[in-house]
């Protein structure tokens, strides 16, 4: 049965590809594509919109992206819009819980930051300056390599570096050494500029 939907299930995932493209592949199995996808996600921008209308592009954008991976992963299902309706209403349920959480920690005493914290922070916007100011004079190939090698989470680390690596024509094991050589210079480069401040 399809999440939300109550429906059988009908046509397998793409083998291969990224879940965007399993997501139009599915919508091309209908009869529908590209068009039909910006068509849905209108409608779930006007879902959101209606519940929470500062973040309906996002939350839209995160019921797609749900919608991609489920379709990607072989999840059968027999409507798309219905299957994205109902994995719109567990986003929806998400966002509203942590602004329920947000507005409580807000409201609770206990948890209203004290000097440290605003030591810390102060601290971080130093390190996080000192960052961007050595990310910048490293150099555009190196601010995006160092970016693209440390930025991705799970199996999209590996998807990540592995394209890093062909786009070098270098083995990740090359990779590898060069972005630590990269990290350890930004943090050099890091140390210094903290001192100094």
């Amino acid at each position: 049965m399809s999440e939300g939907t109550g429906t059988p299930d009908a046509t397998p995932a793409r083998a291969g590809g990224t879940p965007f493209d399993a997501l139009l592949e599915r919508l091309r199995c209908d009869g529908s594509d590209g068009v039909v996808y910006e068509a849905l996600r209108r409608r779930l921008i006007q879902f959101h919109r209606i519940h929470i209308p500062a973040e309906a592009d996002e939350l839209a954008d995160i019921t797609l992206d749900r919608l991609a991976r489920k379709i990607h992963e072989g999840t059968e299902v027999g409507s798309v819009p219905l299957y994205a309706l109902g994995i719109a209403r567990m986003v929806l349920h998400e966002a509203r819980a942590r602004v329920a959480r947000r507005r409580a920690a807000e409201a609770d005493p206990t948890l209203q930051p004290d000097e440290d914290d605003a030591q810390s922070a102060s601290d971080t916007a130093t390190v996080m300056s000192a960052l961007s100011a050595c990310l910048d004079a490293a150099g555009a190939a190196a601010r995006a390599l160092i970016l693209a090698y440390y930025g991705a989470d799970g199996a999209e680390r590996i998807a990540t570096r592995q394209r890093l690596a062909a786009d070098h024509g270098i083995s990740l094991n090359a990779l590898r050494n060069r972005a630590l050589r990269l990290r350890d210079a930004l943090e050099e480069c890091v140390r210094s500029r903290t001192k100094q401040a």
